[in-house]
Order: structure tokens, then sequence, then C-alpha cells
């Protein structure tokens, strides 16, 4: 009933927005164009109707009137992108087109300002400074390599060169949700220029810990970011961007789920837990163009430093605790030269290298058996990849563009794993002291054709291989030696899309369809017997599905968007033993369908105070996914409704805004401890609200 009225009443929203405004003759409303779509990816074409591919823009404009914060405040605004909402930053898990992995290595890669975030538990930052985002749907593996199987997305920082200001913004809103926001951005010439940016964020929390009576999910962070640009010469950029950020989370709001009746329990555990977080990132950019090509060279440093304190049974009884504390760093280094687009004939190769360090130190109590457990898994994994790719306009006929690439990824990695246990006052014993090592050797390639119906429109097909190298599980309730360790993954994606400007440029329209061919996909299994979870391969598996996204200009600054996704996937071979498959089964959280409808009205008003009013509204919902590889536990389909009002006078903006107005009751995350047998979920976020105050200066 929820879902009928919520879509009932966007419906009715969009309608009063509508006639707000008296719409023009049509011969009027043919003079209001959209602007062409532009992106910022180096390794692609600069228009996004060009590239033979699925790709979503989320500018400056949309993200400020959704009230966009996080990664995950994305999921479902994307058409088949979804995001897991874990409850901290310990991990922000993306899936798109089904494709992902709620632990563990990402299957989506993830770039902030050209520099990569392997990990995670690094994907979890606050947004501030943010001037676009941009989401490639299918394997990216071709010019991107690790982590991409199931698409990247790139998030962009403004540029002094661009903006030449000073802001100051500021949030209150319910559940104590105080943040404040600075950014100067100081264009010294048109070859110089710098900024600097300030956030703080703080969040009482909305859950209650019955057992302590204390708020199950506060948090704090503060954060920065610098950069410097300067053009040395007309050909030659040098940049700089650096970016810190310092988070504490309490608590986890997780609580027992009945799976039987579908029912989420309030949150009672009797131990405080937490997640610290430091997170540094550095990426130094050289470009040097000619006019006929450019070279690129992204030299990235990434660093973090986490620890999560865990009651692990998340019960009132003193069952398990765990402390677990990670520390990366990450060096890379890429090197891109590439033709400028000036004739029929364009071409891009490139090299990319890593080294990442990650040490892992695990201690937990097992309180009935009187156990202290020690981990300690040190991870080394390097690789070098090299790539190319070629496109060639009007080939064979006029309009025919066709694409090819190829990349050589070679990768190890190595893990130093440490077991040691004590039993009461007894003396510390080593149970394991191993040591496991992998090589990972493939190529990656890609092909594509585009037909270019008119200046405005094209068709294409694609044929892209998805990869994932393998890697190893350190749990300790592990018992089999082939558990240890998980193998490779790969996947064949196959598109056909559509996209155009309609409309005499009034109406942007992108359509796909897709199919992918998944083998020894890596998923996340509860370790048989024992605590927490592991990887294994499942065989194979089959996603496909739709995708529409539509952005139109009804009249003079009116804008709608409507995006939908339907994904399809379904374990094809996963056999477990004679009594155990899996097959036919759908793949656990990948949601049968997202929908996002938004629409935005501006009001310009001529001798008043007001110089304009901001009118948004955004309907995003979530089709049925499971929980569970038996597909008996299940969350259904739920919409959100939001909504947000900004008067503009000069140098001053006040928002006015809501979140999940009809409050709609949904889980975000589910998991089982099976030592326990016990099934426990997250809530979804209530109803927020509250006010943002901005000053230019």
């Amino acid at each position: 009933m929820k879902k009928i009225f919520a879509i009932s009443l966007t419906i009715f929203l969009f309608a009063q927005l509508l006639s707000a405004h008296e719409i023009a003759e049509d011969d009027t409303i043919r003079n209001y164009k959209l602007d062409e779509i532009i992106i910022k990816s180096p390794k692609e074409l600069p228009l996004i109707r060009e590239i033979p591919g699925s790709i979503s823009l989320l500018s400056e404009r949309q993200l400020t009137n959704t009230e966009t914060h996080t990664l995950a405040d994305i999921s479902s605004t994307v058409p088949n992108l979804f995001m897991l909402d874990y409850g901290s930053k310990l991990q922000t898990s993306v899936f798109i087109r089904g494709v992902g992995s709620r632990l563990g290595t990402p299957s989506v890669g993830l770039y902030v300002d050209n520099v990569p975030y392997f990990e995670k538990a690094t994907f979890g930052f606050d947004f501030f400074d943010i001037e676009r985002i941009e989401v490639l749907r299918g394997p990216q593996g071709t010019l991107y390599g690790r982590n991409t199987m199931g698409g990247i997305i790139n998030v962009f920082s403004k540029s002094p060169l661009v903006y030449d200001e000073t802001n100051i913004s500021a949030t209150a809103g319910n559940y104590g949700n105080y943040n404040v926001n600075i950014n100067h951005y100081n264009k010294i010439s048109n070859n110089l220029g710098y900024s600097i940016s300030g956030n703080y964020l703080n969040h009482n929390g909305y859950f209650i810990n019955e057992f302590t009576g204390e708020p199950a999910d506060k948090q704090y962070s503060a954060g920065g970011r610098g950069r410097l640009i300067w053009r040395l010469s007309d050909k030659l950029t040098l940049e700089n961007i650096a970016s810190f950020e310092i988070s504490k989370q309490f608590g986890f709001p997780y609580a027992l789920y009945n799976d039987s009746t579908n029912q989420t329990e309030s949150v009672n555990y009797d131990q405080e837990s937490s997640y610290e977080r430091d997170l540094f990132s550095n990426g130094f950019v050289v470009k040097y163009g000619n006019g006929a090509f450019e070279f690129i060279s992204t030299t990235s440093y990434q660093y973090y430093d986490g620890l999560m304190a865990v009651d692990q049974d998340f019960t009132e009884k003193k069952i398990y605790f765990f402390e677990i504390g990670d520390k990366q760093n990450m060096l890379s280094q890429e090197l891109v030269l590439k033709a400028l687009p000036a004739s029929r004939y364009k071409w891009l190769f490139g090299t990319f290298g890593f080294y990442q360090t990650m040490d892992q130190e695990t201690n937990g109590n097992i309180y009935a058996q009187k156990v202290k457990q020690e981990i300690l898994s040190d991870f080394k994994i390097s690789g070098i990849a090299f790539y190319h790719q070629s496109s060639y306009d009007d080939f064979l006929i006029k309009n025919l563009s066709v694409t090819g690439g190829v990349r050589l990824d070679m990768e190890k990695d190595a893990l130093d794993y440490t077991f040691n246990q004590s039993v009461g006052d007894g003396p510390v014993m080593n149970l394991s002291n191993e040591n496991y090592s992998e090589n990972f050797i493939q190529f990656i390639p890609k092909g594509a054709l585009r037909y270019s119906l008119n200046k405005s429109s094209n068709i294409y097909t694609t044929v892209s291989k998805g990869y994932k190298s393998g890697g190893f599980n350190t749990n300790t309730s592990i018992v089999l030696t082939e558990d240890r360790s998980y193998d490779a993954e790969q996947s064949w994606n196959y598109e056909l899309g559509f996209k155009s400007s309609l409309i005499n440029n009034r109406l942007f329209v992108d359509a796909a369809v897709f199919y992918i061919d998944w083998k020894d996909q890596q998923i996340d299994v509860p370790v048989p017997g024992g605590r927490g979870n592991m990887k294994v391969n499942a065989g194979e598996s089959v996603n496909k599905g739709i995708e529409l996204f539509m952005k139109g200009l009804i009249a003079e600054n009116l804008e709608a968007t409507f995006g939908y996704g339907y994904t399809h996937a379904i374990f094809t071979d996963y056999v477990v033993s004679e009594k155990l498959n899996y097959n036919d089964n759908f793949i656990p959280y990948v949601p049968k369908s997202s929908i996002n409808a938004g629409l935005n009205k501006t009001f310009e008003f001529k001798n008043s105070f007001l110089d304009k009013m901001d009118a948004n509204i955004n309907y995003k919902g979530v089709g049925k996914h499971y929980w569970s590889l038996d597909n008996s536990v299940y969350q259904d389909y739920y919409g959100l409704l939001d909504a947000k009002m900004s008067f503009i006078s000069g140098k001053f903006q006040f928002d006015v805004w809501a979140k999940n107005i009809l409050n709609t009751s949904y889980n975000s995350y589910y998991f089982q401890i099976s030592a326990l047998k016990n099934s426990y979920a997250q809530k979804g976020k209530p109803a927020t609200f509250g006010v943002n105050l901005k000053i230019n200066l």
C-alpha cells in the first residue's frame, strides 16, 4: 500500500509543479535545450553520446538537489546500481547489473580525482567539494583493470581554475545531524589556482541500543582537501590533489532477525562496538599535449588505518568480542598516451603498476570457552598492466565507428598468516604459521561498434570481458585447507544500446539491454559451523536486463529525469553437494529493479528580495532482492520519497529538505552467524529532515 501511495504522491507532486509553470507554445519550447553532456574521464571520448557503453553522469546540481553526501546515497539513483548499507565505513558494497561483492575486494572500481581506491574500507568517505560523479556500467577492465568487473565510479572535485569563490555552508537536522563545510577556490591567474576545503560532520545515530540506552550508530568525522593546478605553458600542466578524513563510529545497528516472520527486533547487545579510520590520499598529475596527442602521468598514494571493535554475537549475552585492525599503504603509477579526437583514427596506449601492503591484526575473545585468539595477516599485492584501445570512424561505411582494445593484466598476491591462541591462563600457542602466494595473468579484450543515425542519435553494441583476481580467506573458523583460497572469476558482457538527443535537444534518452555470462563467481558464505564468512567460487551465473534513462527540459527552468533498471541474475550451475544446489536461484543482494524519478523547477523573481527558488522532488524505488542463497529470506520492493526547497537571495541560500518523507520501513542489510544459528538485520534509515544555510563570499 505504501508503494502505491508513494508513487501516486510522486505523480501528484510532479503534476503540481508542472501546473505551477505555464508551458509556452511549441515554437517557444523549441528554444529550450539541454546542454551537451560532456564527461571528464581521461580515458574516454568527451561526449557521452559518442561512447559505445552505458554511462550515467551526476552533476553538482543533481548531487546538491538530492542531498547526496556519500557514495551510498547514489544507490538506485543510477539504473541497476545498488549499495548495501553495512552500518559502518568498514564496508561500502557496490553492485552494478548484479555484479559486486558483499565482503572483501570490490567488483566495482572507484577513482577519486584519478586516484584508485582498491579497498571497500576506503569507499565510505564524506562528500564535499564534489563537482560530478560518472558511473560507467559493464566491465571496464580493458582501460581500468583491477576490480572493475561490474563497472567503475569516477568522482571529481572542483577545480580552482573553474571556480573562484569562497563558500561556507552549515546543516542542522533531526537525529543530531550537524555538518559544517568551508571551501575556498582562488584562481590567481588563468594558469595558476589552488583550493582548500574542510568538512566536519556529527550524527547522534538513528537507532538506540536497548541494552545500554545509548545510540547504536553515533558517528563523527572531519576531512579536508587541498588542490594546486599550475599551467606552466599551453602544453604542460602540473596538478596535485591531497585529501584526508578521520572518522569514528560507535557501534553497529544490527538486531536479531526472525527468518520465518521476516521481522527485525530492536538493537540489543551488551558490549560497545566502534569503528575508527584515518584515510589519506594524494594524486600528482602531469599533463602534456601538443594538439595532436596528450600524455598523462598519474602518481598516487593512499594510506588508511582502521580499527573495528565489535560485539560479534550482537546479543545481550557475552559470547564473542573481536578487535580487527587494518593498515594499508598503496602506491600506483599510470602512464597514458592518447591521440586527441581530431581525426577518424583515435588511439590510446597505457601502462599501470601498483604495490599494496595490508597488515591486519585480529584479537578475539570467545568467553564461553575462555579462549583468546590472535591472527596476523600480512598481505602484499603487486601488479602491472599494459593496455591499448583504438577506434576508427567511418569504418567500411559512413557513420560506422569500430573500437577495439586489449589489456594484459599481471598480479601477484602473497599472504603471511599467523594464528595464535590461548585457553584460560594457559600459554599462548602458535596453531598456524603459513605462507601463501598466487600469480594471476589475464588478457582482457573489448570490442564495440557504433553507428550514427544522425548528428544526435546512435546505436551501439559492445562485447567486453570482465575479470577479477582470486585471493585468500583469513577466518580462523576455516578448517579445510582448500577453503583458505579462492579462484579468479571472469565474465563476458554483451550489450546493445541506443543514445539520442530528441525534440531539438530537449530530451536525452539512453537505453541498453545486456547479457552477462559469469564463471567462478566469488560469493560470501558463512563458515560451516563457525563464525564469520569466507569466499568461495560458485560455478556459473547469468545476469541479464535492461536500462533506461531519460532527461528532459519540459520548459524553461523545468527539468525532469527518469531512470529504470531491471536485472535478472541467477545461478545456472552452483552445486554444493548431491543434496544441495542453488541452480536457478536468484543471486543474493541483487534488486530485480531500480526506479528513479525526479523533477526540478526553478522560479526566478524580479524586484524581490528573493532572486530565485528551487523546488526538487525525487523518488527512488528498490526492487525485491534476496538475502540468502536459498532465497528463503528477502527484502520486498520499497520506495523512498525525498524533497527539497531552496531559497536564493544574493550571496545567501537557505534550504529545507526531507528524506524518506513517508518513513518507509525496510531492511538495508542482513547476515547470518552459523555457529549461533542466528540471523541479523539492519533497518533502513527513518524519515529525516533538516535545513541548510550557505553563504558565498
